[in-house]
C-alpha cells in the first residue's frame, strides 16, 4: 500500500471491513471448549508468583520474545537503514517473519507429537540462531529476508512449548504456573524493542540483532525443561476424565481422530 503511494489512513479503512468480513466467517461459529478442572473455590492471586521451575521456562522463551519482537517492530527500519530499501520491500520483511512463523506454529504440532517439545525446540533455535547470524553480516537485502524468515520459523513454537510445560507441571494448579510464565514473559517482550532501539542508538541496528545471541545460548542450556519425550506420552487422566477419554485425546494429538 505504501508502494502504491496510499496513505495509512486509507490502508486501515480498507484492511477494518476486511478483517470484520474473515472474523465473521472464521470464527463467527466458535464456541469456547468445555472447561476440564473443576473451580477450587480459592480466590485468584493478583500476581502469579513465579517459581523457580517456572523462571527456567522463562529462560527458554527470552530468546524467541526479543527476537520476536525485534523483528515485528524493528526489521523494516533495518532494511531501509542498512540497505535504503523502499516501502515494498521493508512491508515484505515484516510480512515474510510473520508468514514464516505463522506457518511453522501451525504444523508444530506433528513434529512435537512424532518426536519431543526439546528436540523440536532445539530445531527452533538452530535457525533461530541461522537467522541472527544471517541478519547481522549480511551484504544484501535478499539475503537479510532469509534471515528475517529464518527468525520466524526459530522464534514460532517456543513460547506454546513453554506454556505446555508450564500447565503440565504439578506443583501448582496449571493456570497459575501459566500466569505466572505469561506475565515475566510478556514483560521481556514489551521491554525488548525499546532496549534493542537503545542498543541501535549507540552500536547499529545490526547489533540490536547480534545482541540476541546470548539469549539464544541461554534457551539452549534450559531446553531440557520442556520435556524429552513426544507430547502424546504427556497425556495423563484429570479428575473426571476416563481413560477412554485419554485415549481419544492421545488420538486427537496424533492426528488420527
Amino acid at each position: 500500500m505504501a508502494h502504491l503511494g496510499l496513505s495509512p489512513q486509507l490502508h486501515l479503512a480498507l484492511v477494518v471491513p476486511m478483517v470484520t468480513i474473515a472474523t465473521a466467517l472464521f470464527l463467527g461459529g466458535f464456541e469456547p471448549a468445555p472447561a476440564r478442572f473443576a473451580n477450587s473455590g480459592d480466590k485468584a492471586p493478583m500476581f502469579a508468583r513465579p517459581t523457580l521451575p517456572i523462571l527456567v521456562l522463562v529462560a527458554v522463551t527470552l530468546s524467541a520474545m526479543l527476537l520476536e519482537g525485534a523483528s515485528i517492530d524493528w526489521s523494516a527500519i533495518y532494511m531501509r537503514t542498512v540497505f535504503d530499501s523502499g516501502p515494498f520491500v521493508t512491508g515484505l520483511t515484516v510480512a515474510l517473519f510473520a508468514f514464516s512463523q505463522a506457518t511453522t506454529r501451525f504444523f508444530a504440532d506433528s513434529f512435537v507429537d512424532r518426536h519431543s517439545p526439546s528436540g523440536v525446540a532445539r530445531v527452533l533455535l538452530a535457525a533461530m540462531a541461522a537467522g541472527v547470524l544471517i541478519v547481522f553480516f549480511s551484504p544484501l537485502p535478499a539475503v537479510s529476508m532469509l534471515g528475517f524468515a529464518l527468525l520466524g520459523i526459530g522464534s514460532s513454537a517456543l513460547f506454546p512449548l513453554a506454556i505446555s510445560a508450564a500447565a503440565q507441571r504439578t506443583d501448582r494448579p496449571a493456570a497459575i504456573n501459566v500466569a505466572a510464565l505469561s506475565q515475566i514473559s510478556f514483560i521481556a517482550f514489551l521491554l525488548g524493542p525499546p532496549l534493542l532501539g537503545f542498543v541501535s542508538d549507540h552500536w547499529g541496528i545490526r547489533s540490536a540483532y547480534g545482541i540476541g545471541t546470548p539469549f539464544i545460548v541461554l534457551s539452549l542450556l534450559t531446553v531440557g525443561s520442556l520435556g524429552r519425550r513426544p507430547a502424546a506420552e504427556n497425556i495423563h487422566a484429570f479428575p473426571g476424565e476416563t481413560p477412554a477419554t485419554v485415549e481419544l485425546e492421545i488420538e486427537i494429538w496424533a492426528g488420527k481422530a
